[in-house]
């Protein structure tokens, strides 16, 4: 599967050192990338900085998303996914925690690390346990109001992300959105 990331720095792997530092990390734990080219244009540009001078879009080839290998944040978890987590961890998940992917990952993590709210130590945990598992990501509509549009993800293992293009770009601010400047193309 075709998805695209948006940075200011130029790399050849993706890595998990920084993860958070640019978005956070409200959807998970994890390599952040869209279907939307123009989204990850946008986000080339780290929030609340100046323009910063680089800017680079990633295409990159993720593994098929199936029902047994991802959450869907608004969605319920499949049940391939609860009994593998109830048998690696030996006890069940509470109801309550399965009718959406985000609450489901969140008791996760905090059931692994203890913690009463998920921060980032919990999203981490939770992001490592389900790679362990077979689950290779967590998954949202790019824009909540159309569930069935484009789509966004956090892959929690970069080993599942493959890079195929890198391009510099030059973008602009056009009324709060960073879009490209036509022409300004050139792969890397």
């Amino acid at each position: 599967m075709t998805f695209f990331h948006g940075s200011p720095s130029l790399f050849g792997n993706f890595e998990l050192n920084n993860a958070g530092d640019g978005t956070g990390i409200k959807f998970g734990y994890g390599v952040y990338l869209t279907e939307s080219e123009t989204s990850a244009i946008h986000y080339s540009q780290p929030r609340k900085c100046a323009l910063t001078p680089e800017h680079y879009l990633y295409t990159v080839e993720i593994p098929d998303l199936t029902e047994g290998n991802h959450l869907v944040s608004a969605l319920p978890v499949p049940a391939s996914i609860i009994c593998a987590v109830e048998q690696k961890l030996g006890q069940p998940v509470p109801a309550k925690y399965l009718q959406q992917g985000k609450e489901f990952r969140k008791w996760l993590g905090c059931t692994l690390t203890g913690a009463k709210k998920a921060a980032f130590a919990e999203e981490k945990a939770a992001a490592e346990f389900l790679d362990a598992i077979g689950v290779i990501a967590n998954v949202w509509p790019q824009a909540q109001t159309k569930p069935d549009g484009l789509r966004n993800c956090a892959i929690f293992n970069p080993a599942n992300v493959r890079i195929v293009k890198r391009e510099r770009i030059e973008i602009e601010d056009v009324k709060g959105k960073y879009v490209l400047i036509p022409g300004t193309r050139q792969e890397v």
